[in-house]
């Protein structure tokens, strides 16, 4: 979810039959239908898989930039992650109210257990932290996010939040670069796209300075705090992003 983003997410459950007569009663010589059938379906099945995501699973790794640290969220950083979500300012987009200390730890709980993407659905958090120039403890300021909405078709969610103190300094820039070429480079995205509400101007130009195009504008499509909402989403493809970052 983008700082303030709405995400939905869906578990699709398959249901297959065997040992049906066709299965275990009905024999076919080389080269009937039924053979040429079943190529058929064994060659776009190989088609779906070879554009598919090619890194998973994923298991989230510390990722080093130039002024930060990126990795997964721990028990120790619940009052830094608390001293953000407990602003109103912050919160404003995002589909959750402010948080007491208390549920900021169980938020916390929840999200430290979020560190590999393997299925559909699956999330990663990982914990923005700013260094300490003299080597002591660093200070969380802000997550990451990616969500695996659709491995057959290499399709991946990002979203970010950030405190507010740390703003205009090129910070979310910087992680967000991070996690895009965790998205491109390593699990393979043919598509990386955020989802926000239309006045989080902030989220918006992040998106923009990432390369990402607006895709489409939802109007009114779903209740947000309690009124009609609407969501803008952002994409960026695996083609758009070579051509700004080839060697």
């Amino acid at each position: 979810m983008s700082d303030g983003a709405h995400s939905t997410e869906t578990e699709t459950e398959t249901a297959a039959a065997t040992g049906t007569e066709t299965d275990t009663e009905t024999e076919t010589e080389p080269g009937t239908e039924t053979d040429t059938g079943r190529a058929a379906a064994i060659a776009s099945a190989d088609a779906e898989d070879a554009h598919g995501l090619t890194g998973l699973p994923y298991d989230a790794v510390d990722i080093r930039t130039e002024r930060l640290l990126l990795r997964p969220l721990t028990k120790n950083d619940l009052d830094d992650v608390h001293a953000y979500q407990k602003r109103k300012d912050v919160v404003r987009y995002l589909m959750w109210e402010v948080h007491d200390h208390e549920e900021s730890a169980k938020h916390l709980e929840k999200r430290i257990a979020m560190t590999e993407l393997a299925e559909d659905g699956d999330g990663l958090i990982y914990a923005v932290e700013l260094p300490d120039p003299a080597g002591g403890h660093g200070r969380v300021i802000g997550d990451m996010s990616i969500f695996l909405k659709s491995a057959a078709h290499a399709q991946v969610e990002v979203g970010w939040v950030f405190h507010p103190a740390v703003h205009g300094r090129g910070y979310a820039t910087e992680a967000a670069e991070a996690v895009l070429a965790v998205c491109f480079g390593t699990m393979g995205a043919h598509r990386v796209f955020a989802q926000l509400d239309p006045r989080n101007e902030a989220s918006a130009r992040l998106c923009e300075r990432l390369g990402m195009r607006k895709e489409a504008h939802l109007r009114q499509n779903e209740i947000f705090k309690g009124e009609w909402g609407d969501m803008v989403i952002y994409g960026l493809l695996d083609t758009e992003y070579a051509e700004t970052h080839s060697a």
